[in-house]
Protein backbone atom coordinates (compact mmCIF):
# COMPACT_ATOMS: atom_id res chain seq x y z
CA UNK A 1 0.00 0.00 0.00
CA UNK A 2 2.97 2.31 -0.48
CA UNK A 3 1.20 4.29 -3.21
CA UNK A 4 -2.16 4.30 -1.49
CA UNK A 5 -2.13 8.06 -0.89
CA UNK A 6 -2.52 8.71 -4.62
CA UNK A 7 -6.16 7.67 -4.28
CA UNK A 8 -6.75 10.38 -1.68
CA UNK A 9 -4.85 13.00 -3.66
CA UNK A 10 -6.85 12.32 -6.82
CA UNK A 11 -10.28 12.39 -5.21
CA UNK A 12 -10.84 15.95 -6.35
CA UNK A 13 -14.58 16.17 -5.75
CA UNK A 14 -14.20 14.72 -2.25
CA UNK A 15 -11.22 16.95 -1.46
CA UNK A 16 -12.98 20.12 -2.60
CA UNK A 17 -16.09 19.27 -0.61
CA UNK A 18 -13.98 18.70 2.52
CA UNK A 19 -12.33 22.09 2.20
CA UNK A 20 -9.04 21.10 0.56
CA UNK A 21 -7.50 22.66 -2.56
CA UNK A 22 -7.30 19.74 -5.03
CA UNK A 23 -4.46 21.32 -7.04
CA UNK A 24 -2.36 21.92 -3.95
CA UNK A 25 -3.19 18.51 -2.51
CA UNK A 26 -1.96 16.77 -5.66
CA UNK A 27 1.57 17.86 -4.73
CA UNK A 28 1.40 16.78 -1.09
CA UNK A 29 4.74 15.27 -0.04
CA UNK A 30 3.19 12.80 2.41
CA UNK A 31 -0.28 11.95 3.65
CA UNK A 32 0.19 11.39 7.36
CA UNK A 33 -2.36 9.72 9.59
CA UNK A 34 -2.53 11.62 12.87
CA UNK A 35 -3.88 8.91 15.13
CA UNK A 36 -5.39 10.87 17.98
CA UNK A 37 -7.47 9.49 20.84
CA UNK A 38 -9.01 12.78 21.93
CA UNK A 39 -11.67 13.59 24.49
CA UNK A 40 -12.55 16.63 26.57
CA UNK A 41 -13.92 14.33 29.28
CA UNK A 42 -10.67 13.98 31.23
CA UNK A 43 -7.26 15.47 31.81
CA UNK A 44 -5.23 12.65 30.25
CA UNK A 45 -6.15 13.22 26.60
CA UNK A 46 -7.82 16.62 26.59
CA UNK A 47 -4.77 18.23 24.91
CA UNK A 48 -4.73 15.73 22.06
CA UNK A 49 -6.94 17.73 19.69
CA UNK A 50 -4.78 20.86 19.93
CA UNK A 51 -1.69 18.70 19.51
CA UNK A 52 -3.22 17.14 16.40
CA UNK A 53 -3.97 20.58 14.99
CA UNK A 54 -0.36 21.59 15.65
CA UNK A 55 0.89 18.54 13.78
CA UNK A 56 -1.27 19.40 10.76
CA UNK A 57 0.29 22.87 10.77
CA UNK A 58 3.83 21.52 11.10
CA UNK A 59 3.30 18.91 8.39
CA UNK A 60 1.95 21.64 6.13
CA UNK A 61 5.23 23.52 6.51
CA UNK A 62 6.94 20.45 5.04
CA UNK A 63 4.44 20.09 2.23
CA UNK A 64 2.64 17.24 3.94
CA UNK A 65 -0.98 16.73 4.90
CA UNK A 66 -2.11 15.40 8.25
CA UNK A 67 -5.41 13.55 8.42
CA UNK A 68 -6.94 13.06 11.86
CA UNK A 69 -8.16 9.60 12.86
CA UNK A 70 -9.98 9.39 16.18
CA UNK A 71 -10.55 6.69 18.77
CA UNK A 72 -12.00 6.42 22.29
CA UNK A 73 -9.76 7.47 25.17
CA UNK A 74 -10.67 5.81 28.45
CA UNK A 75 -9.36 7.33 31.66
CA UNK A 76 -8.81 4.71 34.32
CA UNK A 77 -9.01 7.52 36.87
CA UNK A 78 -12.70 7.90 35.96
CA UNK A 79 -13.58 4.22 35.62
CA UNK A 80 -11.64 2.56 38.45
CA UNK A 81 -13.90 1.18 41.13
CA UNK A 82 -17.02 1.79 39.06
CA UNK A 83 -19.31 -0.57 37.09
CA UNK A 84 -17.69 0.64 33.83
CA UNK A 85 -14.10 -0.27 34.82
CA UNK A 86 -14.22 -3.26 32.47
CA UNK A 87 -14.15 -0.98 29.43
CA UNK A 88 -10.59 0.19 30.03
CA UNK A 89 -8.52 -2.80 28.90
CA UNK A 90 -11.05 -3.58 26.17
CA UNK A 91 -10.39 -0.13 24.73
CA UNK A 92 -6.73 -0.92 24.02
CA UNK A 93 -7.49 -3.24 21.13
CA UNK A 94 -10.41 -1.12 19.93
CA UNK A 95 -8.14 1.94 19.73
CA UNK A 96 -5.50 0.00 17.80
CA UNK A 97 -8.18 -1.19 15.38
CA UNK A 98 -9.52 2.36 14.93
CA UNK A 99 -6.06 3.65 14.02
CA UNK A 100 -5.45 0.80 11.58
CA UNK A 101 -8.83 1.34 9.92
CA UNK A 102 -8.39 5.08 9.62
CA UNK A 103 -4.86 4.81 8.27
CA UNK A 104 -5.76 2.43 5.48
CA UNK A 105 -9.19 3.90 4.72
CA UNK A 106 -7.73 7.40 4.32
CA UNK A 107 -4.79 6.15 2.25
CA UNK A 108 -2.02 7.25 4.61
CA UNK A 109 1.68 7.06 3.78
CA UNK A 110 2.88 7.44 7.35
CA UNK A 111 1.55 7.76 10.88
CA UNK A 112 2.11 9.89 13.95
CA UNK A 113 0.31 8.36 16.91
CA UNK A 114 -0.55 10.61 19.84
CA UNK A 115 -0.78 8.48 22.96
CA UNK A 116 -1.97 9.54 26.43
CA UNK A 117 -3.78 7.63 29.17
CA UNK A 118 -2.34 4.17 29.64
CA UNK A 119 -4.39 2.09 27.19
CA UNK A 120 -3.88 4.62 24.41
CA UNK A 121 -0.16 4.39 25.21
CA UNK A 122 -0.21 0.67 24.56
CA UNK A 123 -2.51 1.10 21.58
CA UNK A 124 -0.13 3.67 20.09
CA UNK A 125 2.52 1.07 19.34
CA UNK A 126 0.20 -1.71 18.19
CA UNK A 127 -0.98 -0.22 14.86
CA UNK A 128 2.55 0.97 14.02
CA UNK A 129 3.82 -2.58 14.45
CA UNK A 130 0.77 -4.03 12.69
CA UNK A 131 0.80 -1.79 9.61
CA UNK A 132 4.57 -1.19 9.52
CA UNK A 133 3.78 2.27 8.16
CA UNK A 134 6.47 4.91 8.59
CA UNK A 135 5.76 6.43 11.94
CA UNK A 136 6.44 7.25 15.56
CA UNK A 137 4.70 8.07 18.84
CA UNK A 138 4.17 11.49 20.40
CA UNK A 139 3.15 11.83 24.07
CA UNK A 140 0.80 14.68 25.05
CA UNK A 141 2.46 14.78 28.46
CA UNK A 142 2.13 13.92 32.10
CA UNK A 143 0.56 16.03 34.81
CA UNK A 144 2.68 18.46 36.77
CA UNK A 145 2.78 17.56 40.48
CA UNK A 146 1.67 19.70 43.40
CA UNK A 147 2.67 20.23 47.02
CA UNK A 148 0.96 20.58 50.41
CA UNK A 149 1.91 21.80 53.86
CA UNK A 150 1.34 18.71 56.03
CA UNK A 151 2.88 15.29 56.49
CA UNK A 152 3.27 12.61 55.35
CA UNK A 153 3.08 14.52 52.05
CA UNK A 154 4.93 17.80 52.70
CA UNK A 155 8.36 16.14 52.78
CA UNK A 156 7.88 15.05 49.15
CA UNK A 157 8.07 18.69 48.07
CA UNK A 158 6.53 19.44 44.67
CA UNK A 159 5.98 15.77 43.88
CA UNK A 160 2.42 15.15 45.06
CA UNK A 161 0.48 13.06 42.52
CA UNK A 162 -2.91 11.46 42.17
CA UNK A 163 -1.61 8.51 44.23
CA UNK A 164 -1.19 10.78 47.25
CA UNK A 165 -4.69 12.18 46.85
CA UNK A 166 -6.23 8.72 46.49
CA UNK A 167 -4.44 7.40 49.56
CA UNK A 168 -5.28 10.64 51.36
CA UNK A 169 -8.99 9.96 50.84
CA UNK A 170 -8.64 6.56 52.47
CA UNK A 171 -6.57 8.08 55.28
CA UNK A 172 -9.24 10.72 55.92
CA UNK A 173 -11.92 8.01 56.18
CA UNK A 174 -10.02 6.49 59.09
CA UNK A 175 -9.18 9.80 60.75
CA UNK A 176 -5.48 9.73 59.89
CA UNK A 177 -5.77 13.16 58.22
CA UNK A 178 -8.44 15.85 58.59
CA UNK A 179 -11.12 16.92 56.11
CA UNK A 180 -9.34 20.26 55.69
CA UNK A 181 -6.09 18.50 54.87
CA UNK A 182 -7.83 16.34 52.29
CA UNK A 183 -9.27 19.49 50.71
CA UNK A 184 -5.77 20.96 50.55
CA UNK A 185 -4.62 17.81 48.76
CA UNK A 186 -7.53 18.04 46.33
CA UNK A 187 -6.80 21.66 45.47
CA UNK A 188 -3.07 21.23 44.99
CA UNK A 189 -2.45 17.70 43.73
CA UNK A 190 -2.65 18.49 39.99
CA UNK A 191 -2.37 22.09 38.82
CA UNK A 192 -3.19 21.13 35.23
CA UNK A 193 -3.83 18.40 32.70
CA UNK A 194 -1.83 15.35 31.73
CA UNK A 195 -1.58 11.69 32.60
CA UNK A 196 -1.06 10.41 36.15
CA UNK A 197 2.18 12.00 37.23
CA UNK A 198 4.61 9.27 38.28
CA UNK A 199 5.68 5.79 37.18
CA UNK A 200 2.13 4.61 36.79
CA UNK A 201 0.83 2.86 33.65
CA UNK A 202 0.64 5.88 31.33
CA UNK A 203 4.24 6.90 32.03
CA UNK A 204 5.27 3.26 31.96
CA UNK A 205 3.95 3.04 28.40
CA UNK A 206 5.47 6.37 27.35
CA UNK A 207 8.76 5.02 28.71
CA UNK A 208 8.25 1.86 26.66
CA UNK A 209 7.70 3.92 23.51
CA UNK A 210 10.88 5.94 24.10
CA UNK A 211 13.08 3.07 25.24
CA UNK A 212 11.98 0.75 22.43
CA UNK A 213 13.03 3.49 20.02
CA UNK A 214 9.62 4.59 18.70
CA UNK A 215 9.56 8.00 20.43
CA UNK A 216 12.16 10.74 20.30
CA UNK A 217 14.47 11.08 23.33
CA UNK A 218 13.01 13.05 26.25
CA UNK A 219 9.49 12.50 24.90
CA UNK A 220 8.24 10.22 27.69
CA UNK A 221 8.50 12.59 30.64
CA UNK A 222 7.53 16.12 29.68
CA UNK A 223 4.67 17.91 31.45
CA UNK A 224 1.48 18.42 29.44
CA UNK A 225 1.04 22.07 30.40
CA UNK A 226 1.77 24.69 33.06
CA UNK A 227 -1.70 24.76 34.57
CA UNK A 228 -5.26 23.90 33.57
CA UNK A 229 -5.78 27.22 31.76
CA UNK A 230 -2.46 27.37 29.91
CA UNK A 231 -1.46 26.25 26.43
CA UNK A 232 0.42 22.99 25.99
CA UNK A 233 3.90 22.95 27.48
CA UNK A 234 6.74 24.30 25.34
CA UNK A 235 8.51 20.93 25.58
CA UNK A 236 5.48 19.20 24.01
CA UNK A 237 5.41 21.77 21.23
CA UNK A 238 9.13 21.23 20.60
CA UNK A 239 8.66 17.45 20.56
CA UNK A 240 5.86 17.81 17.99
CA UNK A 241 8.08 19.82 15.65
CA UNK A 242 11.00 17.43 16.12
CA UNK A 243 8.69 14.44 15.53
CA UNK A 244 7.58 15.79 12.14
CA UNK A 245 11.22 16.27 11.12
CA UNK A 246 12.02 12.77 12.35
CA UNK A 247 9.12 11.31 10.36
CA UNK A 248 10.47 12.74 7.13
CA UNK A 249 13.93 11.34 7.93
CA UNK A 250 12.39 7.91 8.47
CA UNK A 251 10.68 8.12 5.09
CA UNK A 252 13.88 9.28 3.37
CA UNK A 253 15.94 6.50 5.00
CA UNK A 254 13.21 3.87 4.54
CA UNK A 255 13.20 3.00 8.25
CA UNK A 256 9.95 1.38 9.32
CA UNK A 257 8.61 0.36 12.75
CA UNK A 258 9.60 -3.29 12.42
CA UNK A 259 13.17 -2.18 11.66
CA UNK A 260 13.12 -0.55 15.09
CA UNK A 261 10.83 -2.80 17.12
CA UNK A 262 13.13 -5.80 17.09
CA UNK A 263 13.57 -8.39 19.81
CA UNK A 264 16.61 -6.53 21.14
CA UNK A 265 14.60 -3.30 21.26
CA UNK A 266 11.89 -5.05 23.28
CA UNK A 267 14.59 -6.23 25.67
CA UNK A 268 15.76 -2.62 26.05
CA UNK A 269 12.23 -1.44 26.82
CA UNK A 270 11.58 -4.18 29.38
CA UNK A 271 14.91 -3.48 31.06
CA UNK A 272 14.28 0.26 31.25
CA UNK A 273 10.78 -0.16 32.65
CA UNK A 274 12.06 -2.53 35.34
CA UNK A 275 14.83 -0.10 36.25
CA UNK A 276 12.24 2.65 36.62
CA UNK A 277 9.68 0.67 38.63
CA UNK A 278 6.98 0.46 35.98
CA UNK A 279 3.46 -0.91 36.18
CA UNK A 280 2.42 -4.57 36.05
CA UNK A 281 0.19 -3.59 33.13
CA UNK A 282 3.41 -3.52 31.15
CA UNK A 283 3.23 -7.32 30.98
CA UNK A 284 -0.16 -7.30 29.28
CA UNK A 285 0.79 -4.53 26.88
CA UNK A 286 4.28 -5.75 25.94
CA UNK A 287 2.83 -9.16 25.06
CA UNK A 288 0.17 -7.51 22.88
CA UNK A 289 2.65 -5.18 21.14
CA UNK A 290 5.12 -8.01 20.55
CA UNK A 291 2.38 -10.07 18.93
CA UNK A 292 1.67 -7.21 16.49
CA UNK A 293 5.39 -6.82 15.75
CA UNK A 294 5.90 -10.55 15.18
CA UNK A 295 8.49 -10.67 17.96
CA UNK A 296 8.64 -13.86 20.09
CA UNK A 297 8.33 -12.22 23.51
CA UNK A 298 6.53 -14.36 26.09
CA UNK A 299 5.69 -13.80 29.74
CA UNK A 300 8.63 -16.04 30.69
CA UNK A 301 10.99 -13.95 28.56
CA UNK A 302 9.86 -10.72 30.22
CA UNK A 303 10.57 -12.34 33.59
CA UNK A 304 14.04 -13.48 32.46
CA UNK A 305 14.93 -9.98 31.29
CA UNK A 306 13.45 -8.15 34.26
CA UNK A 307 14.75 -10.32 37.09
CA UNK A 308 18.35 -9.18 36.54
CA UNK A 309 17.55 -5.45 36.57
CA UNK A 310 17.93 -3.33 39.72
CA UNK A 311 15.47 -0.56 40.57
CA UNK A 312 17.36 2.72 40.09
CA UNK A 313 14.67 5.39 39.51
CA UNK A 314 13.28 6.88 42.71
CA UNK A 315 9.80 7.51 41.32
CA UNK A 316 6.37 6.93 42.82
CA UNK A 317 4.98 4.47 43.74
CA UNK A 318 8.35 3.11 44.97
CA UNK A 319 9.88 6.47 45.86
CA UNK A 320 8.80 10.07 46.42
CA UNK A 321 9.39 11.71 43.01
CA UNK A 322 7.09 12.56 40.10
CA UNK A 323 7.90 12.02 36.43
CA UNK A 324 8.49 15.72 35.80
CA UNK A 325 11.29 15.64 38.38
CA UNK A 326 13.02 13.06 36.21
CA UNK A 327 12.34 15.23 33.17
CA UNK A 328 14.05 18.16 34.88
CA UNK A 329 17.35 16.27 35.14
CA UNK A 330 17.24 14.84 31.62
CA UNK A 331 14.42 12.33 31.48
CA UNK A 332 14.51 8.67 30.47
CA UNK A 333 17.85 9.08 28.61
CA UNK A 334 19.59 9.61 31.98
CA UNK A 335 18.31 6.22 33.17
CA UNK A 336 19.17 4.53 29.87
CA UNK A 337 22.68 6.00 29.88
CA UNK A 338 23.35 4.42 33.29
CA UNK A 339 21.94 1.10 32.08
CA UNK A 340 23.92 1.17 28.82
CA UNK A 341 27.19 1.98 30.61
CA UNK A 342 26.66 -1.07 32.82
CA UNK A 343 25.87 -3.50 30.03
CA UNK A 344 22.10 -3.74 30.46
CA UNK A 345 21.05 -2.35 27.06
CA UNK A 346 21.73 -3.06 23.40
CA UNK A 347 23.28 0.13 22.05
CA UNK A 348 23.25 -0.94 18.41
CA UNK A 349 19.46 -0.92 17.90
CA UNK A 350 17.91 1.59 15.50
CA UNK A 351 15.57 4.36 16.73
CA UNK A 352 13.22 6.91 15.18
CA UNK A 353 15.99 9.50 15.22
CA UNK A 354 17.59 7.52 12.39
CA UNK A 355 20.49 6.83 14.76
CA UNK A 356 21.27 3.97 17.09
CA UNK A 357 20.47 4.07 20.78
CA UNK A 358 24.18 4.41 21.62
CA UNK A 359 24.45 7.38 19.27
CA UNK A 360 21.40 9.01 20.88
CA UNK A 361 22.89 8.57 24.35
CA UNK A 362 26.44 9.64 23.48
CA UNK A 363 25.94 13.23 24.66
CA UNK A 364 23.71 12.42 27.63
CA UNK A 365 25.52 13.17 30.91
CA UNK A 366 26.45 10.34 33.25
CA UNK A 367 25.13 10.37 36.81
CA UNK A 368 28.42 11.71 38.19
CA UNK A 369 28.24 14.58 35.70
CA UNK A 370 24.81 15.69 36.91
CA UNK A 371 24.28 18.11 39.79
CA UNK A 372 23.48 16.40 43.10
CA UNK A 373 20.13 14.60 42.83
CA UNK A 374 18.21 11.73 44.44
CA UNK A 375 16.07 10.72 41.47
CA UNK A 376 18.28 8.25 39.57
CA UNK A 377 20.67 5.99 41.50
CA UNK A 378 23.76 4.18 40.19
CA UNK A 379 23.37 0.54 39.19
CA UNK A 380 25.96 -0.31 41.84
CA UNK A 381 23.90 1.36 44.60
CA UNK A 382 20.28 0.80 43.58
CA UNK A 383 17.09 1.56 45.46
CA UNK A 384 16.31 -2.15 45.36
CA UNK A 385 18.33 -5.13 44.15
CA UNK A 386 17.20 -7.13 41.12
CA UNK A 387 14.10 -9.32 41.46
CA UNK A 388 12.43 -7.00 43.98
CA UNK A 389 9.93 -5.34 41.67
CA UNK A 390 7.74 -7.54 39.44
CA UNK A 391 8.00 -11.32 39.24
CA UNK A 392 6.09 -14.02 37.43
CA UNK A 393 4.90 -16.71 39.84
CA UNK A 394 3.20 -20.07 39.40
CA UNK A 395 1.57 -22.56 41.70
CA UNK A 396 -1.56 -24.57 42.35
CA UNK A 397 -3.67 -21.39 42.29
CA UNK A 398 -2.00 -20.08 39.11
CA UNK A 399 -0.85 -23.00 36.96
CA UNK A 400 -0.28 -20.77 33.91
CA UNK A 401 1.12 -17.70 35.65
CA UNK A 402 0.46 -14.66 37.79
CA UNK A 403 2.35 -11.43 38.40
CA UNK A 404 3.67 -10.35 41.80
CA UNK A 405 4.13 -6.63 42.37
CA UNK A 406 6.33 -5.59 45.27
CA UNK A 407 7.20 -2.16 46.60
CA UNK A 408 10.96 -2.57 46.34
CA UNK A 409 11.62 -4.22 49.71
CA UNK A 410 8.14 -5.13 50.94
CA UNK A 411 8.87 -8.85 51.28
CA UNK A 412 12.45 -8.70 52.54
CA UNK A 413 11.47 -11.11 55.30
CA UNK A 414 10.69 -13.83 52.78
CA UNK A 415 7.40 -15.57 52.16
CA UNK A 416 4.00 -14.18 53.14
CA UNK A 417 1.68 -16.74 54.69
CA UNK A 418 -1.84 -15.64 55.43
CA UNK A 419 -5.47 -16.62 55.82
CA UNK A 420 -7.72 -16.32 52.77
CA UNK A 421 -10.71 -14.02 52.73
CA UNK A 422 -12.50 -14.71 49.46
CA UNK A 423 -14.64 -12.30 47.42
CA UNK A 424 -16.29 -12.62 44.02
CA UNK A 425 -16.50 -8.90 43.32
CA UNK A 426 -14.56 -5.72 43.92
CA UNK A 427 -17.60 -4.06 45.50
CA UNK A 428 -17.98 -6.73 48.20
CA UNK A 429 -14.25 -6.53 48.94
CA UNK A 430 -14.45 -2.77 49.35
CA UNK A 431 -17.34 -3.08 51.82
CA UNK A 432 -15.33 -5.49 53.96
CA UNK A 433 -12.22 -3.27 53.98
CA UNK A 434 -14.21 -0.15 54.87
CA UNK A 435 -16.05 -2.04 57.60
CA UNK A 436 -12.73 -2.85 59.25
CA UNK A 437 -13.11 -6.59 58.67
CA UNK A 438 -9.67 -7.06 57.10
CA UNK A 439 -6.97 -7.71 59.69
CA UNK A 440 -3.17 -8.09 59.43
CA UNK A 441 -2.21 -11.54 58.19
CA UNK A 442 -5.09 -11.74 55.71
CA UNK A 443 -4.73 -12.64 52.05
CA UNK A 444 -7.62 -11.01 50.22
CA UNK A 445 -8.71 -13.13 47.23
CA UNK A 446 -10.70 -11.25 44.58
CA UNK A 447 -11.79 -13.53 41.74
CA UNK A 448 -14.18 -13.55 38.78
CA UNK A 449 -12.77 -10.17 37.77
CA UNK A 450 -10.49 -11.39 34.96
CA UNK A 451 -10.75 -10.66 31.23
CA UNK A 452 -13.88 -12.81 30.94
CA UNK A 453 -15.20 -12.70 34.49
CA UNK A 454 -14.87 -8.93 34.85
CA UNK A 455 -15.68 -8.67 32.05
CA UNK A 456 -12.67 -6.70 30.87
CA UNK A 457 -10.24 -7.34 33.77
CA UNK A 458 -10.82 -4.17 35.83
CA UNK A 459 -8.10 -2.73 38.05
CA UNK A 460 -8.32 -3.39 41.78
CA UNK A 461 -6.57 -0.12 42.57
CA UNK A 462 -9.28 1.28 44.84
CA UNK A 463 -8.81 -1.74 47.09
CA UNK A 464 -5.03 -1.30 47.24
CA UNK A 465 -5.47 2.40 47.96
CA UNK A 466 -7.74 1.56 50.89
CA UNK A 467 -5.16 -0.87 52.26
CA UNK A 468 -2.39 1.70 52.00
CA UNK A 469 -4.53 4.50 53.41
CA UNK A 470 -5.41 2.31 56.41
CA UNK A 471 -1.80 1.35 57.08
CA UNK A 472 -2.27 -2.29 56.01
CA UNK A 473 -0.02 -2.28 52.94
CA UNK A 474 2.73 -4.40 54.51
CA UNK A 475 0.50 -6.72 56.54
CA UNK A 476 -2.25 -7.69 54.09
CA UNK A 477 -1.75 -9.30 50.67
CA UNK A 478 -4.22 -9.10 47.79
CA UNK A 479 -4.38 -11.70 45.04
CA UNK A 480 -6.71 -11.55 42.05
CA UNK A 481 -7.42 -12.68 38.51
CA UNK A 482 -7.98 -8.99 37.81
CA UNK A 483 -5.19 -6.46 37.45
CA UNK A 484 -3.70 -3.43 39.17
CA UNK A 485 -3.04 0.19 38.38
CA UNK A 486 0.50 1.49 38.34
CA UNK A 487 -0.58 3.50 41.38
CA UNK A 488 -1.01 0.26 43.34
CA UNK A 489 1.73 -0.83 45.71
CA UNK A 490 2.02 -3.35 48.51
CA UNK A 491 1.99 -7.16 48.45
CA UNK A 492 -0.06 -7.65 45.31
CA UNK A 493 -0.56 -10.53 42.89
CA UNK A 494 -2.65 -10.06 39.77
CA UNK A 495 -3.25 -11.63 36.34
CA UNK A 496 -3.85 -15.06 37.92
CA UNK A 497 -4.28 -17.44 34.99
CA UNK A 498 -6.41 -19.32 34.19
CA UNK A 499 -8.99 -16.97 35.66
CA UNK A 500 -11.83 -18.21 37.84
CA UNK A 501 -14.48 -17.59 35.18
CA UNK A 502 -12.68 -20.06 32.91
CA UNK A 503 -12.29 -22.72 35.57
CA UNK A 504 -8.95 -21.68 36.98
CA UNK A 505 -8.18 -23.22 40.39
CA UNK A 506 -8.39 -19.85 42.15
CA UNK A 507 -12.09 -20.73 42.03
CA UNK A 508 -11.39 -23.51 44.56
CA UNK A 509 -10.09 -21.22 47.31
CA UNK A 510 -12.34 -20.77 50.35
CA UNK A 511 -12.35 -18.54 53.41
CA UNK A 512 -9.86 -19.77 55.99
CA UNK A 513 -7.52 -21.52 53.56
CA UNK A 514 -3.83 -20.76 53.99
CA UNK A 515 -2.23 -18.91 51.08
CA UNK A 516 1.56 -18.95 50.71
CA UNK A 517 3.39 -16.32 48.61
CA UNK A 518 7.06 -17.21 48.12
CA UNK A 519 8.86 -14.57 46.01
CA UNK A 520 12.24 -16.31 46.23
CA UNK A 521 10.93 -19.52 44.70
CA UNK A 522 8.37 -17.60 42.62
CA UNK A 523 5.38 -19.61 43.79
CA UNK A 524 1.79 -18.91 44.81
CA UNK A 525 -0.01 -21.80 46.47
CA UNK A 526 -3.00 -22.62 48.61
CA UNK A 527 -2.11 -25.17 51.29
CA UNK A 528 -4.36 -27.88 49.88
CA UNK A 529 -3.66 -31.21 48.25
CA UNK A 530 -4.18 -31.66 44.53
CA UNK A 531 -6.97 -34.10 45.33
CA UNK A 532 -8.80 -31.55 47.49
CA UNK A 533 -8.51 -28.86 44.82
CA UNK A 534 -9.81 -31.32 42.21
CA UNK A 535 -12.70 -32.29 44.51
CA UNK A 536 -13.70 -28.67 44.99
CA UNK A 537 -13.43 -27.90 41.29
CA UNK A 538 -15.90 -30.67 40.48
CA UNK A 539 -18.48 -28.47 42.20
CA UNK A 540 -17.48 -25.40 40.18
CA UNK A 541 -19.94 -23.82 37.76
CA UNK A 542 -19.10 -21.06 35.32
CA UNK A 543 -20.55 -17.71 36.40
CA UNK A 544 -23.63 -16.48 34.59
CA UNK A 545 -22.52 -13.37 32.70
CA UNK A 546 -25.81 -12.88 30.87
CA UNK A 547 -27.07 -10.33 33.39
CA UNK A 548 -23.98 -8.16 32.88
CA UNK A 549 -23.23 -8.54 29.17
CA UNK A 550 -25.68 -7.31 26.54
CA UNK A 551 -25.86 -9.41 23.37
CA UNK A 552 -23.86 -7.84 20.56
CA UNK A 553 -22.04 -5.44 22.90
CA UNK A 554 -18.29 -4.82 22.97
CA UNK A 555 -18.02 -7.05 26.02
CA UNK A 556 -20.02 -9.78 24.31
CA UNK A 557 -17.48 -9.88 21.50
CA UNK A 558 -14.54 -9.46 23.89
CA UNK A 559 -15.24 -12.43 26.15
CA UNK A 560 -15.59 -14.70 23.11
CA UNK A 561 -12.21 -13.67 21.69
CA UNK A 562 -9.91 -12.61 24.51
CA UNK A 563 -6.92 -14.69 25.52
CA UNK A 564 -5.82 -15.08 29.13
CA UNK A 565 -3.54 -12.57 30.86
CA UNK A 566 -0.77 -15.14 30.39
CA UNK A 567 -0.87 -14.20 26.68
CA UNK A 568 -1.58 -10.48 27.13
CA UNK A 569 -5.40 -10.46 26.89
CA UNK A 570 -5.12 -10.09 23.12
CA UNK A 571 -8.16 -10.40 20.88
Amino acid sequence: MQDSSTYWKRSRVELRAAGFDPDKTANTSAVVTIAAAYTNAHRCNNRVRSLGDLLIELLGERGGQGLIVGAPAVSDALTQGTPTAGYSLVSRDVVADCFEIGHYAHHGDAMIVISGCDKTGAAALMPLARTNAFGLVLYPGTSSPGKVSFEPFASKGTNITIMDYAEGRAAQETGRISADQLLELERNVMPGSGTCGAMFTANTMSTVAESIGMMLPHGASHPADYDAKSDMHADVRAQARASVEALYRLIEKNIRPRDIMTERAFENAITTVYAMGGSTNMYLHMLAIARQAGVPITIERIQQIGERVPLIANLQPHGPFAMTSLHAIGGVPVVMKELLRNGFLHGDVMTVTGKTLAENLATVPTLDQLPKQDIVFPVGKPIAAPNNHISVLRGNIAPESCVLKLSGKTLDKGEFRGTARVFDSEADTMKAIRAGEIKPGTVIVVRNVGPVGGPGMPEMVMLTIQLQGRGLGEDVALITDGRFSGVSHGILIGHISPEAARGGPIAAVRDGDTIVIDPKNRTLNVALSDDEIARRMKEWRAPDLSTRIRPGSVHDKYVKLVSSAHHGCVV
